[in-house]
């Protein structure tokens, strides 16, 4: 594949217009409603491209990006979703986690979980929890959620279909990782994928019912009012029912 078109464009598309093209088009692809997306030149194709125009850039997934190559999808039926995105319509974009029928290792920062039913529990609501096959043969089922520090619900997981909302000021996927920020440089959650049988936390910061929670690969850190903090690294817990539990009184 040429770096460079006809009229010398090159192929990088600069990272403010990727985030422009990400939020007009709800953070997935157009048609499909896919979280996970190449960035697709319409209108022209890239090859009569001049300039890399956010107007002109739309998100496919990988399996509409391969129609428009073969030929099997037009740039009338894309331009289209590209005006009406699917993921503005139903307000969100999102995928699957592919995981397998092994206990799921979460390494949440700097505590790890294995085979661990509800891994953090505040005032006892589980925010992420693995749930065991339904039946032999079946995936383990992952449950929960993540915010940011408004405690404002940044991105769902339900039986390992994760989505994320359209509202959000920006969300990337790049390869195995999602990285949503709150605003320019301000980074709430970075998850890397590991399938079948890992995720990892690699940033994370967020709040819920007065519980926070910030850390890196290598440490977690909570506190109860913003101001105080406590922390945790290189924390294991396996096979137990609930692996952190936080009460936060608000009398």
């Amino acid at each position: 594949m040429a770096e460079r078109n006809q009229h010398g464009l090159g192929r990088t598309i600069p990272s403010d217009v990727k985030r422009e093209v990400r939020k007009r088009c709800g953070f997935g692809c157009v048609r499909c409603g896919i979280a996970l997306y190449d960035y697709e030149h319409f209108d022209p194709d890239f090859k009569d491209a001049t300039e890399h125009k956010v107007d002109g850039i739309t998100l496919l997934c990988m399996q509409c990006n391969q129609k428009r190559a073969r030929g099997t999808l037009s740039v009338e039926t894309v331009r289209a979703a590209n005006e009406n995105p699917k993921c503005l319509q139903q307000g969100f974009s999102s995928e699957s986690f592919d995981f397998g029928v092994d206990p799921v290792e979460v390494a949440f920062a700097g505590v790890t979980f294995t085979g661990c039913r509800t891994l953090i529990e505040v005032n006892d609501c589980p925010l992420l929890s693995i749930d065991a096959p339904q039946e032999q043969g079946q995936p383990f089922r992952m449950s929960g959620w993540f915010a940011d520090e408004n405690g404002e619900i940044t991105l769902s997981i339900k039986d390992n279909v994760w989505s994320v909302g359209a509202d959000n000021w920006d969300v990337e996927c790049v390869g195995p990782r999602i990285t949503i920020r709150k605003g320019k440089g301000d980074i709430s959650l970075v998850l890397r994928q590991e399938p079948p049988k890992r995720m990892v936390v690699e940033q994370l910061n967020m709040q819920f019912e007065g519980v926070y929670l910030r850390g890196t690969t290598d440490v977690l850190e909570t506190s109860f009012n913003g101001k105080n903090w406590s922390k945790f690294s290189s924390v294991s817990m396996s096979n137990c029912a609930v692996g952190m539990a936080f009460k936060n009184s608000k009398d």
